[in-house]
């Protein structure tokens, strides 16, 4: 799971004869960030002239390094052996002016001395003088430590460096720096975040509803109409013969007409007897090919009318088997509800318990009645989740991104495998409902309690209730508690009901 880490940044100081110790320091630090960055979300990066500097004018080389690094870092390691540095303008060599600027602020600085033995063609008595008086100097300044091999340094090193970055000082700072910051917003009929809670009518997140089937038959309508079509005679001769064995006229039946001609009344469009002429269009009686379709042998305008009429037939069933559910929820109110993290760290294993008014809570015990057939139609066509879901935006994402682990079997529907018949579909509808509306609802005297559960919040993140909570009437506000892994108190709020 992506999550935000503390970062600290450790300049490296040193003259150029300190080289292996500039591996072990790398080694280490890494070593350091692979066992506590997860855990502690706590981070050192290290800053060393060599690698981290870049080409600059405008100053003196020392002024120009303390600019692009030595002010920006938290914390220094400094290592002297034989050779102490060059000068600078103010001090005796670039470490020197390092270690002081650190100082100066406060900040730590891991101060070594390196007594690894060195061939005396190797030695340069004066430098290594001025390194002895820097000692003496800074023996009033703070501890250092010596150390005899490479070996030592390392676990001097990384003893230090984990005492320092792991102190229970450094790790309440840490804790006050990453924190989670939980609280409960409400979204609008324009899909944004507000500081209330809005009652707004319930639309479903469906491709069709009433307006836009509407529109697409007034468009059908419109383009059967316009293919007109006349019987056309046509000449006898042993191909035709055939045909009319094989070919029988396609005509549209009196239930189809029936049907067409009372949506059309219902959406007010005026349509005669031609607009269900097909002209001399036949289909085979023979099936064809791997899908065993029923050829059509026609005109191209024949078979355009003939599909666009199709198209409508289809349209107009598919409408009247939604509708049943527009009207079931049509008028339903609801709010839209979500969790908001707007802190620095991310949180687990958050509960949120609303409180509403008994009388004004839709359950899922009184959720608006549907009959067998129209149930089926549900679960069968249409995505329930999707449809009483709380869609991503630019804004807050949905539910699923809080999901670590599923916390149910895949549902399996007991329907669906009965061959014979109309089966019972109040069964997969009920349990169907209940894996979307994944609340725990409880009775507290004259308020319903409802709990929801989130594994996990990232920082700076909202994320959706999984579906919108249907409300029957107004009330003032509704209060919640916030409880999770990461925040020792209750948090609790109330969000105003507009």
């Amino acid at each position: 799971m992506p999550q935000k880490v503390v970062q600290y940044r450790l300049l490296l100081s040193c003259p150029g004869d300190i080289k292996d110790e500039i591996n072990i320091i790398e080694e280490s630090v890494d070593q350091f960030n692979k066992f506590y960055s997860d855990t502690l979300g706590i981070e050192i990066a290290t800053k060393y002239w060599k690698k981290d500097s870049y080409a600059q004018s405008g100053g003196t080389p020392q002024a120009l390094l303390n600019k692009q690094l030595v002010n920006d870092c938290d914390a220094a390691v400094a290592i002297l052996w034989t050779r102490f540095g060059t000068p600078t303008d103010e001090y005796g060599s670039g470490t020197e002016e390092e270690i002081e600027i650190m100082l100066s602020s406060d900040k730590q600085v891991f101060m070594y001395f390196s007594d690894v033995p060195l061939p005396p063609s190797q030695q340069d008595s004066d430098e290594y003088k001025r390194v002895l008086d820097f000692k003496e100097k800074y023996s009033d300044r703070g501890i250092y430590f010596s150390y005899s091999s490479t070996e030592e340094f390392k676990k001097l090193f990384f003893a230090h460096l984990s005492q320092y970055f792991l102190s229970e000082k450094r790790i309440s700072e840490i804790k006050e720096e990453r924190q989670s910051v939980l609280k409960l917003v409400g979204i609008d009929a324009h899909k944004r975040i507000d500081d209330v809670a809005h009652l707004i009518d319930f639309v479903p997140n469906v491709d069709m509803m009433k307006e836009q089937y509407i529109d697409k038959l007034t468009v059908l309508f419109r383009e059967v109409s316009e293919i007109n079509l006349e019987k056309r005679i046509e000449l006898k001769n042993n191909n035709s013969k055939f045909e009319a064995l094989v070919y029988k006229p396609l005509e549209i039946t009196e239930g189809e007409r029936k049907i067409v001609k009372c949506v059309a009344k219902k959406i007010g469009i005026l349509i005669n007897e031609s607009f269900f002429n097909l002209g001399n269009l036949s289909q085979s009686t023979l099936f064809k090919g791997i899908n065993r379709s029923l050829e059509l042998l026609g005109t191209k305008q024949e078979k355009e009318k003939y599909q666009k009429f199709e198209e409508l037939l289809d349209t107009i069933y598919k409408w009247s088997e939604w509708m049943p559910i527009e009207t079931a929820f049509a008028g339903k109110k609801c709010v839209l509800l979500a969790l908001q993290n707007s802190g620095t760290a991310i949180d687990e294993d958050i509960e949120i318990s609303l409180k509403i008014p008994s009388e004004c809570l839709i359950t899922l015990d009184n959720f608006p009645e549907l009959n067998n057939e129209e149930k089926g139609y549900m679960l069968n066509k249409c995505d329930i989740e999707k449809m009483f879901g709380i869609n991503s935006t630019p804004y807050y994402s949905n539910y699923s991104v809080s999901i670590v682990n599923e916390r149910s079997f895949p549902r399996l529907r007991s329907s669906s495998v009965i061959l014979n018949g109309t089966p019972d579909y109040s069964d997969d509808y009920t349990n169907e409902l209940k894996s979307v509306f994944c609340y725990d609802v409880f009775e507290d005297g004259n308020c319903f309690i409802i709990k929801l559960k989130f594994d996990y919040v990232k920082h700076n993140t909202t994320v959706a209730f999984p579906s919108v909570i249907f409300i029957k009437e107004a009330f003032g506000s509704i209060d919640y508690s916030i409880t999770s892994k990461n925040v020792p108190n209750i948090i609790r709020g109330s969000l105003e009901l507009k």
